[in-house]
């Protein structure tokens, strides 16, 4: 398995709509689309999309929500096999705004997951052209995991102007068990090893955001998030007992660092109170995968078993691995309207065309699904409301005549991936 496949988009559990990063914090905001977070929802959506939001918010309140996602894929190649993948997880995320009395301030802090992916597949390794070396039939496993905590404070300039910045602190996880064919390093290119890799580690974030209301009816929002980088430290163990079957120990040890960057994103929106009952609204966000995504680094370093290390040439075999995703624009309209005075609707629609290049996709990375419809119902009463949100994203089967990394095991193949959301959520005003 490549290894840069793993580095951002991949595995099933993810609700993204496009790339790496989740949309619809919250289940009220989830059911909708993810379109009134940046213009007036709830504490936890606008805590993580739009500090300036945070003054459309009438009270104080808390918020908190758990989310269950399932995904299901099928991988198929010309070269033999197919494999089905079905994943299950289940992630919470809280926030809590206070609206400071007698002054026109609101302080909030919050902690979500932007990206929690995960992929299990199991499948043949078939030889790799040229060596011909495999490691049979094994899991291929990988995750990412990106939890964001971070405070916010946003200050109503006048009836119509409001502002906001947040800061917080991101901590990344990166796992990764499976062959892996080194793609760059001049010594190494093309060689196979079963590596299994964990690093993770804490980086800043921070977000700005304006909101303009010109009436009471209609609001936009616009919020800017600079690139965060994501330098990562670990251990690494790797097994070469395919690819040098005579070496008398072929399991070595090392530390591992990995480094990631989540892009600049800017998001702009607009929320519409249509009718006394219904309010439509509409977001989107461009992506600037070019920059972040164009090549993913890997050091290994300190290799603990000295004949590998002869062998191979080295005790620290770095690796860059072609990413060369392009940037992208993701829309998205969503509406909620009022039944009564307790219960309210939701639904919505996400699109965002796939960043990856077609000769680069593997299963690992082919859940970057286009489209995104969601459907939500919420219930209200005094200080409490209780949201419920699904979703089901899907897109287009991804195909891959000649495959852009080395060893060409993921020529002649095809992905197809869907995932299902379901969130529960409960806010109170206080």
């Amino acid at each position: 398995m490549v290894l840069g496949t793993w580095a951002f988009g991949l595995g099933v559990l993810t609700v993204s709509g496009n790339g790496v990063l989740r949309w619809g914090f919250g289940a009220a905001d989830s059911g909708a689309a993810g379109v009134f977070g940046g213009t007036g929802g709830d504490s936890l959506s606008t805590m993580q999309l739009n500090p300036a939001a945070l003054t459309s918010l009438q009270s104080s309140e808390w918020s908190l929500t758990g989310r269950a996602l399932i995904g299901q894929g099928d991988f198929e190649r010309s070269a033999g096999g197919s494999s089905l993948d079905r994943s299950l997880g289940a992630f919470p995320e809280a926030a809590i705004v206070w609206r400071l009395p007698e002054q026109p301030l609101w302080f909030g802090v919050s902690f979500a997951p932007t990206s929690a992916l995960q992929a299990e597949w199991n499948y043949l390794d078939i030889p790799a052209e040229g060596s011909g070396v495999s490691y049979g039939a094994v899991g291929h496993e990988s995750g990412f995991l990106a939890l964001k905590t971070n405070a916010a404070l946003a200050w109503k300039i006048n009836s119509q102007w409001s502002v906001g910045a947040s800061l917080g602190a991101v901590y990344s996880r990166v796992d990764f068990d499976a062959p892996f064919i080194f793609q760059t390093n001049p010594a190494l290119a093309g060689a196979k090893v079963d590596l299994d890799l964990e690093t993770d580690g804490w980086a800043l974030s921070w977000d700005v955001g304006v909101l303009y209301e010109p009436t009471e009816s209609l609001s936009f929002g616009l919020r800017l998030r600079p690139e965060v980088e994501l330098d990562n430290e670990g251990s690494a163990y790797a097994d070469f007992s395919a690819q040098a079957p005579g070496l008398t120990d072929p399991f070595n040890n090392y530390d591992a660092s990995s480094r990631n960057v989540l892009p600049l994103m800017v998001g702009v929106g607009f929320s519409w109170q249509a009718t006394e009952r219904l309010r439509v609204g509409g977001w989107g966000e461009w992506f600037h995968w070019k920059d972040s995504f164009n090549e993913f680094a890997v050091a290994l370093s300190d290799g603990s078993n000295d004949e590998i290390n002869g062998a191979i040439g080295t005790d620290s075999p770095d690796d860059g691995v072609p990413l060369e995703w392009e940037d992208r624009i993701v829309v998205a309209f969503g509406a909620e309207y009022r039944l009564n005075e307790q219960w309210l609707l939701r639904g919505g629609w996400r699109y965002g065309a796939s960043p990856i290049p077609s000769n680069l996709v593997t299963p690992l990375n082919a859940s970057i699904n286009e489209h995104a419809v969601t459907l939500g119902l919420g219930w209200q009463r005094e200080d409490w409301r209780i949201d419920a949100s699904y979703a089901v994203e899907f897109g287009s089967k991804q195909k891959v005549g000649t495959s852009g990394y080395r060893a060409a095991e993921y020529s002649n193949s095809s992905v197809d991936l869907t995932v299902y959301s379901i969130g529960v959520g409960v806010t109170r005003s206080f």
